[in-house]
């Protein structure tokens, strides 16, 4: 079974994220943020983020056009009249043409055998898109999901809380 990691960066420093990745010796990483910038965090804006990566041996893909949180596509969403707002829905983002292609690019480099880390800006998989919406789709093509939890311990997709739609509703 071919597997993928994914990581949040929120509140780690540049060097223990660098260490966690080379722990689980991940030589790409795929920024699925949908704006790849930081004004809290400078190093992880995309162009320094590259450049560090870089130094450390490990290549950077920007995927957030087509895997980000905050796709630009109204169908992605479903609207909680509890939380007063809209939420990214995995089952809706899977019928679109931008995600599958996405979706398609990622399988193809994890069937290649590199390292490869998801990552975005929450720090706790199950409250990002990388743990509810990416995990969901990839854990249905059986690709292990392995997310770097708040303390650099591994949590399977299956581990992870997940928030469905169904319950972000009630």
């Amino acid at each position: 079974m071919s597997k993928v990691f994914t990581i949040g960066y929120g509140g780690r420093e540049t060097d223990e994220f660098i260490a966690i990745l080379n722990d689980y010796q991940i030589d790409t990483l795929v920024d699925v943020r949908s704006r790849p910038y930081s004004r809290y965090a400078p190093d992880f804006c995309k162009e320094r983020l590259s450049a560090i990566l870089n130094r450390s041996g490990i290549e950077y893909q920007f995927m957030g056009n087509s895997l980000g949180g905050r796709p630009d596509d109204s169908h992605c969403y479903t609207y909680s009249p509890q939380r007063k707002k809209k939420l990214l829905d995995a089952k809706k983002c899977e019928t679109r043409e931008f995600y599958q292609r996405g979706i398609s690019q990622l399988k193809r480099a994890v069937s290649t055998g590199r390292r490869i880390v998801i990552m975005c800006s929450e720090l706790e998989p199950h409250e990002c898109h990388r743990g509810y919406v990416l995990g969901k789709t990839l854990d249905g093509y059986e690709i292990a999901v392995n997310h770097i939890g708040k303390y650099g311990e591994l949590l399977s997709q299956s581990q992870i809380r997940e928030t469905t739609y169904q319950e972000a509703l009630l």
